[in-house]
């Protein structure tokens, strides 16, 4: 009989307690048998196969060692605030480790608690709870009235709209819901000409077109100009008081800062152009004779201080030396590692920016991506520009002009292109505007308004925004997520 013909054999099994024959079943090979033996003596077939079962092995070993370690942690009683890392250190946030909750990270501990302190995120060291601990007793946070009067004395200057009698509304006495054509806008030229950027010297007639309402009084209409998604100012939120007169206390700044380096920009000028390296592909669609418009630097804010805190007006024209100052915040964003050095005091210091339900300052908390903090010597401008996303700003000190422009006016703001390292900014010299090269430009659309101590301004999602420093000014803005409503004017304009 042919063997390999045979369905099923017989073999012996002998054992020392005498049992019988025992038959066994095997199954007759077949042709896909042949083809898959073919198939993996192919050495890449092979090679694939054994990383692919080194890829399972690891990935099991990862899941027990894991499951193991939370299992245990979350039995483990709350480590000594002492021996806890902070933010600096270690984002608690989305690491599968469990975070102390209310005040467990201070139960072992009578040091100072601040009332605007959140559970994961912040500054946690002793140094910092020390000075809060000072402020705090020095400024009480119940005294509204105090906080308002140091507020309004540090604003030094009036300001009143123009052509108040063309618009439909009272920028102080605003509507419930935003009027047909809001915000009034007027042709950029009538606006640079009245008022040319590179002067600083306030005015008293500006091109305002933006609602400013009382956080106290008209705190329902400033909720409902955020939800339609337009632009305003809202004043004198009590948080946002406090913030203001701390961070004008002298030394508090220093004290709280220190004299680690941060981020900043240097520039031969008061204009500050964004621009960004990009990755090779970006590189190789360069124009052959551009140039970096600033320099990316590093320095202390003393250092800062020592060059923008100057009285001497003939050392502050727009063709000298000038720098901008930058912290940055990260809280959840990227885990707490979105720069070498962060602040994450700025997270202690600003409360109404933290990322927790907040309608007016919060859209979406979840997509907030830290807290920037920019300080801005007199004169500095950073070029007009869009941002993709929502956009908070508040003014703990000093002044800002800001001129704003509706996204359906893109065209006519001539960007850089897509691509290009300063894409989506403007790529006109607002403060020397070449009309011939440009002659799309003069068709646009602005208005304007100065953000002073106590301000915030909402800039929804792809609203163009150009910024004059007036004096030594301290701003902090944060972002919250994306509107939808604008995103047909800029992709129409290329982006």
């Amino acid at each position: 009989m042919n063997r390999t013909r045979q369905s099923t054999v017989s073999l012996s099994s002998s054992s020392s307690s005498g049992l019988g024959r025992k038959r066994i079943r095997l199954r007759r090979r077949t042709k896909t048998d042949n083809i898959l033996d073919s198939i993996f003596k192919v050495p890449y077939v092979k090679f694939g196969m054994m990383v692919f079962s080194i890829v399972l092995l690891c990935v099991d070993i990862y899941f027990r060692s894991t499951s193991g370690r939370v299992v245990k942690d979350s039995l483990r009683p709350p480590p000594h605030i002492n021996d806890m890392m902070t933010p600096r250190d270690f984002a608690w946030h989305g690491r599968g480790v469990r975070r102390p909750q209310g005040k467990e990270r201070y139960e072992h501990s009578d040091q100072y608690h601040h009332s605007d302190s959140m559970d994961d995120i912040g500054d946690k060291s002793a140094n910092y709870r020390e000075l809060r601990k000072i402020y705090d007793a020095k400024l009480p946070e119940n005294d509204t009235k105090r906080m308002k009067d140091f507020a309004q004395s540090l604003r030094k200057n009036e300001y009143f709209p123009i052509m108040e009698n063309e618009m439909t509304y009272d920028i102080h006495n605003c509507p419930l819901d935003p009027p047909p054509n809001y915000p009034f806008a007027w042709d950029v030229k009538e606006v640079l000409d009245n008022w040319p950027p590179d002067d600083t010297v306030p005015r008293k007639l500006i091109y305002q077109g933006l609602c400013v309402f009382d956080f106290e009084t008209q705190h329902l209409r400033a909720l409902s100009y955020r939800m339609a998604e337009v632009p305003f100012v809202v004043r004198d939120d009590p948080r946002v008081l406090r913030t203001t007169e701390r961070w004008n206390q002298q030394g508090y700044l220093e004290q709280m800062i220190g004299v680690n380096d941060h981020r900043a920009e240097f520039s031969h000028s008061n204009h500050f152009m964004y621009w960004a390296a990009g990755g090779r592909k970006q590189q190789r669609r360069r124009p052959k004779d551009w140039k970096p418009p600033t320099e990316m630097i590093e320095m202390s804010y003393p250092d800062w201080l020592s060059h923008a805190n100057i009285t001497d007006e003939s050392q502050l024209t727009p063709n000298v030396d000038h720098w901008y100052f930058r912290l940055i915040g990260c809280g959840y964003h990227r885990e707490g590692r979105c720069d070498k050095n962060p602040s994450e005091y700025l997270f202690d210091e600003l409360p109404f920016f933290q990322p927790k339900q907040n309608d007016l300052y919060m859209a979406e908390p979840d997509e907030q991506k830290g807290i920037h903090c920019r300080f801005g010597m007199k004169g500095v401008i950073a070029e007009n520009h869009f941002d993709g996303t929502r956009n908070m700003v508040a003014i703990m000190g000093g002044e800002r002009r800001y001129i704003l422009s509706h996204p359906d006016q893109c065209e006519n703001l001539c960007l850089y292109p897509k691509g290009h390292p300063s894409g989506r900014h403007s790529a006109v010299d607002w403060a020397h505007p070449d009309w011939d090269e440009f002659r799309h430009f003069r068709d646009a659309r602005v208005n304007e308004v100065v953000l002073q101590a106590g301000d915030v301004l909402y800039l929804p999602t792809a609203w163009f925004h150009y910024i004059i420093s007036l004096n030594l000014n301290f701003q902090c803005n944060t972002r919250s997520g994306v509107s939808n409503e604008y995103w047909p004017y800029i992709h129409d304009c290329g982006f």
